[in-house]
């Protein structure tokens, strides 16, 4: 491969042996183009120069870049022709086919025998080429597609252009229609196609003035409770009954694990069961009481939480005559406890 590349260069060199006026097709990065002639193809002759000398050691992307700037101001066959090679070894394989076809266009032109080669190697990179096909969709009146921010032309679509190889951003726009984006790898060889689909309309832009959203008003909350403030009066309620009971069945567990302690230190028969049994209700007492407490503390916060949150809009207070029921009923026994919410609000 290596060698391969050299005999290219060498051979895309002997392209600059002589001169011919022609015009490139590559837009080369802006340059102050001076007024007089023989300055013009000084600065083009010293940019020809150090491409070629660039190019020699490897540099292909700022020999390219040089080649380019050179040709823009004064078009030759060599130069193109280097420029064609240059770009052929940054693997630029679709810009160097059609840089050689230009340079082979420009010998035939003036009848010189370099076109020969420039044609050659248009040739030998065909078959390389990767390629990209965009289809439109039937109904394609108005859709503008574009390939990495450059507008594609109507005889670029629906037909496998050569491309250099590499990541593609395809972006197709229609007015008053969604954007369609899609990204497309371009590989050697191969041809990457992109199927736009039809789109679909959007609803018209003034549909909406004529069919304004409705928006239900935001009922006072002067005149009564929103659910929410309900929810937080059943939520602070539940709390409260639940440390009542948590506390009640703390009192009771304290009492008997206080007298199961006294028994059992004094006790002789009978008197060591009443005992333990005294301890086995303290302990259920006990459980009863953690139940109860970790249900008024779940209540608590739920009614802070809810008393310090706005009404939304659809959270309205009842209407005047139609009250919130409900009934709180907290339970508790040995194995557990815990608090029953009944009624509608």
């Amino acid at each position: 491969m290596a060698a391969a590349s050299k005999f290219v260069l060498v051979a895309a060199s002997l392209l600059v042996l002589a001169p011919a006026a022609a015009r490139a097709d590559e837009e080369p990065s802006p340059l102050p183009t001076p007024a007089d002639p023989s300055e013009k193809a000084t600065l083009a002759e010293t940019l020809f120069q150090d491409g070629k000398r660039l190019l020699e050691q490897g540099a292909f992307v700022e020999a390219c870049a040089k080649l380019a700037q050179s040709d823009a101001l004064d078009p030759a066959i060599g130069t193109l022709g280097l420029l064609a090679a240059c770009h052929e070894q940054e693997g630029r394989v679709a810009t160097a086919w059609r840089e050689y076809g230009e340079t082979a266009a420009r010998a035939a032109a003036v009848n010189d025998e370099r076109g020969a080669f420039a044609r050659q190697r248009a040739s030998a990179l065909e078959p390389e080429l990767p390629r990209l096909l965009v289809r439109l969709p039937q109904s394609a009146n108005g859709i503008a597609v574009f390939r990495n921010g450059v507008r594609l032309l109507p005889d670029e679509l629906g037909v496998a252009q050569p491309v250099d190889p590499g990541t593609y951003e395809i972006i197709a726009r229609s007015s008053g229609r969604p954007e369609f984006r899609a990204t497309v790898t371009a590989r050697p060889r191969n041809v990457a196609e992109v199927e736009i689909p039809a789109f679909a309309r959007a609803a018209p832009a003034d549909t909406a003035k004529k069919t304004p959203a409705v928006v239900p008003p935001i009922a006072s909350t002067a005149k009564g409770l929103g659910p929410r403030k309900i929810g937080a009066i059943v939520a602070g309620g539940v709390g409260l009954a639940g440390f009542a009971v948590a506390t009640g069945m703390g009192l009771s567990a304290s009492s008997k694990n206080a007298a199961s302690i006294s028994l059992q230190e004094t006790c002789v028969g009978s008197s060591c069961a009443r005992g333990r049994e005294l301890r086995e209700d303290a302990l259920g007492s006990a459980m009863v009481a953690n139940v109860a407490f970790g249900i008024g503390a779940a209540g608590a916060v739920t009614a802070l939480v809810l008393a310090l949150l706005p009404e939304r809009a659809d959270e309205a207070p009842k209407p005047a005559g139609v009250a919130a029921r409900y009934d709180l009923v907290p339970w508790a026994e040995q194995a557990g406890g815990g608090a029953l919410l009944i009624g509608n609000f």
